[in-house]
């Protein structure tokens, strides 16, 4: 039997580069930041909780040579303290209707980030 243990079980890739990201409704909390972003989904800082399957507008600019804004709409689907203890919350936002092209500027986006890195994940 084999352990899973230090194995990646994700199904996409991250980048953990940090951005901006716009809430293009307002949203339900202030993002601080974006700690890592796949096809899938990001996960960013709030400084208020939000909801679990809370529907949010997500604007986004992917930096150059890319150059490519997202707006996609996104459900929270895990809401959780910052274990840093500074009242700030890791909210994980999952994209059920990502566009083939945001798919691809993300894949790009995220292959220039780990060929970029000084210290690729293993």
């Amino acid at each position: 039997m084999h352990s899973l243990e230090g194995q990646e079980r994700r199904r996409y890739p991250r980048s953990k580069r940090h951005l901006q990201v716009l809430f293009e409704d307002g949203g339900p909390g202030v993002l601080n930041h974006v700690d890592n972003i796949s096809e899938a989904g990001v996960l960013c800082h709030t400084i208020k909780p939000v909801a679990l399957m809370t529907r949010i507008g997500v604007v986004m600019d992917l930096p150059k040579p890319i150059d490519h804004r997202i707006e996609t709409e996104g459900v929270v689907v895990r809401c959780d303290p910052d274990e840093c203890g500074d009242d700030h919350f890791k909210v994980a936002i999952f994209f059920p209707k990502l566009s083939e092209t945001d798919q691809e500027a993300i894949r790009s986006f995220i292959d220039l980030d780990i060929l970029n890195s000084p210290c690729p994940e293993a």
